[in-house]
């Protein structure tokens, strides 16, 4: 945003220094050099300034500021936000702009509002360099949380009904109002395809209403309100500043690149965090350990079933198992029935030789000591990353259910830094 300040103009500067030649006696000479330093100096500072707060999106000095938040609009942002609707469509400001990696991969400028993030795009030109960001796919998932089957049917094509437009992009149609306001407000640039139909959702602390998902939005017909405030973005900000801000390092450069991830964990619950772990081998599988309690308890994941670095697989039966001690015993554990496998000690072992169903699946150990190493894990609505420093591979655990009993799991490759 560049700032208008009033600055001497050339000719005033001149008269200055004219002043200062002719004047008479030392007193008043040095006080014309006084006044002639301090034009200078605010003329320097005003150049400053003006620089300074040249960027994007910021176009213009005006601004909004919200007591009800503490935080102001400006520039371009201030622009869209004014012309679309003002506080009754987008809501008040949750933070200040802010430079993030979005889906895709990319930083740009970004802004959280109650109802939408707005971003920069200096690729598009005016109005598309404003949009509203992509996480339409990512709220309706986590919408249905563990009920896959309820997601894919609602975002399964259908055939085309009278009187609407239909996307043959996604296979959902678009008609009555929801059409009339996604026309008038940038259709397809700025709210993307539809995702759904129209359907009636339960939204916390409001209730029912007709609702229909598209890639960048949400719309909600609120008949409650008076023509054209009926109709409003989705009240997601919040939730989706706070996921922002749990989407750091290359855990986030990978739930943000990869759509799979996401749709199998859902959103992060925790920031990245490191602790102490340690694997074992196995015939058909291995152990992990992640500690939760210093030298006391932690998780023990048990991962069986074929595993591919770098894609998605659905293996066999895998089991978690809390709260488990990893002292009381010797890790390296036994002898096993030939040469080179072996039988797990310590907490691997208590669990291998408590639970048939372990023991079934994983085999012997192949190694005869289990590998303790630093461990980085992060927590999700549906699951967890785990991650070994330096070695490029995360491995990615979900869950099919609410309890932590049974989960899947497979390996994907980390983003370079």
């Amino acid at each position: 945003m560049t700032t208008h300040n009033r600055v001497p103009d050339k000719a005033f500067l001149l008269q200055l220094q004219s002043r200062a030649g002719t004047a008479h006696g030392n007193v008043e000479r040095q006080a014309e050099m006084r006044k002639q330093r301090l034009v200078l100096a605010l003329f320097m500072v005003a150049t400053l300034a003006g620089g300074a707060l040249a960027r994007p999106p910021h176009a213009r000095a005006a601004e909004a500021c919200f007591p009800e938040t503490g935080f102001c609009i400006q520039g371009r942002f201030l622009d869209y936000w004014t012309a679309n609707g003002g506080l009754a469509r987008n809501g008040y400001p949750l933070s200040d702009e802010r430079r993030e990696r979005l889906e895709g991969g990319n930083e740009y400028t970004v802004q959280y509002f109650e109802r939408v993030r707005l971003e920069y795009h200096p690729e598009n030109p005016p109005p598309y360099d404003v949009l509203l960001g992509q996480f339409g796919r990512r709220v309706l998932r986590d919408h249905f949380n563990y009920d896959v089957t309820g997601y894919q049917a609602t975002i399964a094509p259908v055939a085309p009904l009278p009187g609407q437009t239909r996307f043959p992009e996604t296979g959902h149609n678009l008609g009555g109002g929801f059409l009339d306001y996604w026309q008038a407000n940038g259709g397809l640039a700025q709210f993307g395809y539809p995702l759904t139909e129209a359907f009636e959702q339960y939204l916390p602390a409001a209730g029912r209403y007709t609702v229909q998902y598209f890639e960048r939005a949400r719309l909600e017909y609120h008949p409650e309100n008076a023509a054209p405030y009926n109709i409003l973005l989705g009240q997601f900000g919040r939730s989706a500043l706070a996921t922002a801000d749990f989407l750091t390092g290359r855990f986030g450069t990978l739930y943000l690149t990869d759509p799979r991830v996401r749709e199998l964990l859902g959103p992060p619950t925790s920031p990245p965090t490191p602790t102490q772990g340690a694997t074992r081998t196995f015939e058909r599988g291995r152990m992990i350990y992640k500690q939760v309690v210093p030298d006391a308890v932690g998780t023990i994941y048990v991962l069986c079933g074929d595993l591919q670095a770098g894609t998605v697989s659905h293996p066999r039966g895998e089991e978690s198992f809390l709260d488990i001690p990893r002292l009381g015993g010797p890790t390296g554990g036994g002898p096993g029935p030939q040469p080179g496998l072996y039988e797990p000690g310590g907490g691997f072992g208590t669990v291998w030789r408590e639970n048939n169903e372990v023991r079934d699946c994983l085999g012997y150990a192949t190694s005869p000591e289990e590998t303790a190493y630093p461990l980085t894990w992060q927590a999700f609505e549906r699951g967890i990353i785990l991650s070994v420093p330096d070695t490029g591979v995360a491995d990615v655990l979900w869950r099919e259910d609410e309890q932590w009993t049974r989960i899947r799991y497979a390996q994907f490759a980390l983003p370079a830094r």
